[in-house]
């Protein structure tokens, strides 16, 4: 994936609105974490607004996050796999959100192992993809994420120690121990943040779950799963019950019509998601609650009438069953200073 010409709309200059066509307009930065959509409104809201380093870099790094997620850096991404959309409900959406200081060092390590699986050696990856993956404002943010990793052993090199330029990134190797890491942060990341989303499938649900159920849940600082949006082989029924058991909760939708039916594969997923222990949120449109089974109309679900509400009552509702999550904004405004950075605190043993 090459960077095109253009000035970055995110850290530069945004493109004039008159100049994006009513679809958009494709664009490419890796400085703004690679691809991206743009669409008049989200060019509106940047360049009418002006933008602190730390709100770019909040954009940048859920653009390269995106990227990575679905593979859009590969030589050869999959079929229908699509660069995130900015219009002005995402940009709104994410301009404010900061990851935590855990996760953009997470984040800047997967950028790592990528580029050298890809057969780009650390000293040699790209140094804006770097700063976008690690939520960097400035060179001086990506420099401590360096330090950081280089005093957690999870890189080599670096040149000399207390020299003004260690340590330096076209000195670096990356260790076996930043493999090791990120693949230890996955396997607890996922239980404590990841929301799996039972629901209707049809297209006319996507609008609820693009404009409804994936920004509440990430507004209480979680993640939403769904499965026809996962890569995977083998028994589809056997990836849902996968996801289901590494998820902190799961919101399941029991909106149908008349036609369609009670959709048996969200009782299903609710059941067994109860029958673990995990807590599930029950929701409905307004006017199909009549269809729910008998077996669960009894249980609490939140009856909702346009993706707007349920939106809002959604996000009051797992913040009050769950309390806030490890994505939330109110949890992510740390920033990395050093060995006594937030970042050494947050993952300090004694914590």
């Amino acid at each position: 994936m090459t960077s095109n010409k253009r000035p970055c709309a995110i850290w530069e200059s945004a493109p004039k609105v008159q100049d994006i066509s009513e679809v958009g307009c494709p664009w490419c930065s890796h400085q703004a974490g690679g691809r991206f959509w743009l669409m008049q409104s989200g060019a509106a809201l940047l360049q009418g607004r002006l933008l602190t380093d730390r709100q770019r870099a909040n954009l940048s790094y859920w653009i390269y996050k995106h990227n990575l997620e679905y593979r859009l850096f590969d030589a050869n991404p999959g079929l229908g796999e699509e660069p995130p959309v900015l219009d002005q409900a995402w940009v709104e959406r994410h301009w404010d959100l900061t990851p935590s200081a855990s996760d953009r060092m997470l984040m800047f390590l997967r950028e790592l192992i990528r580029s050298d699986d890809a057969g780009v050696p650390a000293d040699k990856a790209d140094r804006n993809l770097l700063k976008a993956a690690g939520g960097c404002r400035h060179d001086d943010d990506l420099q401590e994420l360096l330090l950081y990793a280089m005093d957690r052993g999870w890189l080599e090199g670096g040149g000399t120690p207390g020299t003004p330029s260690y340590p330096h990134p076209g000195l670096i190797n990356l260790g076996l121990g930043a493999r090791i890491h990120v693949e230890e942060m996955f396997g607890e990341l996922s239980r404590s943040r990841q929301a799996f989303v039972a629901m209707w499938f049809a297209p006319s649900m996507d609008e609820v779950y693009e404009d409804g159920i994936k920004p509440a849940i990430e507004a209480a600082g979680y993640e939403a799963v769904r499965i026809d949006q996962q890569d995977f082989v083998g028994p589809v029924v056997d990836e849902i019950v996968a996801e289901i058991r590494k998820s902190r909760f799961v919101v399941a939708d029991f909106t149908t019509s008349k036609k369609a039916g009670a959709r048996g594969g969200v009782y299903y997923e609710a059941g067994f998601a109860q029958g673990l222990g995990i807590d599930v949120i029950h929701t409905c449109r307004k006017g199909s609650e009549q269809a729910l089974h008998f077996d669960t109309s009894h249980l609490n679900h939140l009856i909702w009438e346009d993706t707007e509400d349920l939106r809002g009552r959604l996000q009051k509702r797992i913040e009050a069953v769950l309390g806030r999550g490890p994505l939330s904004s109110a949890n992510g405004n740390q920033e990395v200073v050093g060995s006594n950075s937030s970042l050494a605190a947050e993952q300090s043993p004694q914590q």
